[in-house]
């Protein structure tokens, strides 16, 4: 007998959660699987059904992450509005909404890893080329890794810039640099 979809995704969101939580109180490399089956309130079995590993588990959130950020931006995405401010917004608006979750996504522990998935997971137009040049290839990668590191820092700071301040500057260095430099001849 087949379990009922809803089941399944409640169990599986369960073992996130616990991991999770126990990611706000431990470094996520020393969780251990007895720690999060114990906090779901699941046996080791059934995670195994679910996920291989932790790192499966870690694997598994930023895909969730990604998927959910990707609805969301798709709706005010288009090849013309990747530099418009509302691109932007709702950009921050979703990290915001995943605060605690990005936060341990975005731990020392995770952080490279994290950032090149998204990278990876960009639609092609907005951040591969096929005749990307190096010069290209590096102001691509300045202008992502720079843009997500200072928006997920500001987003975990105390005394974090106002999101219209950091909006003010992303789209600032968009008009006034990355555009420019990515439309000029090579």
């Amino acid at each position: 007998m087949k379990k009922q979809p809803e089941v399944t995704d409640l169990t599986r969101e369960s073992f996130v959660t616990a991991f999770f939580q126990l990611a706000e109180i431990k470094n996520i490399n020393q969780i251990t699987i007895r720690e999060i089956t114990n906090r779901a309130g699941y046996n080791r079995t059934t995670f195994y059904r679910y996920f291989e590993d932790v790192y499966a588990l870690i694997e598994y959130a930023e895909d969730e992450f990604m998927k959910n950020a990707r609805n969301i931006l798709s709706e005010h995405y288009n090849e013309n509005s990747i530099g418009e401010r509302r691109f932007f917004e709702v950009m921050i608006s979703c990290f915001h909404e995943n605060k605690a979750r990005i936060t341990v996504l975005m731990s020392e522990q995770n952080r490279a890893h994290f950032l090149r998935r998204i990278r990876e997971n960009m639609p092609n137009n907005l951040y591969k080329g096929s005749d990307d040049t190096p010069k290209i290839r590096v102001v691509k990668d300045m202008y992502f890794y720079g843009i997500m590191h200072v928006v997920l820092t500001n987003l975990q700071s105390k005394d974090a810039l106002p999101d219209e301040d950091l909006l003010d500057i992303i789209q600032s260095l968009f008009a006034g640099w990355y555009l420019p430099t990515m439309t000029e001849e090579n």
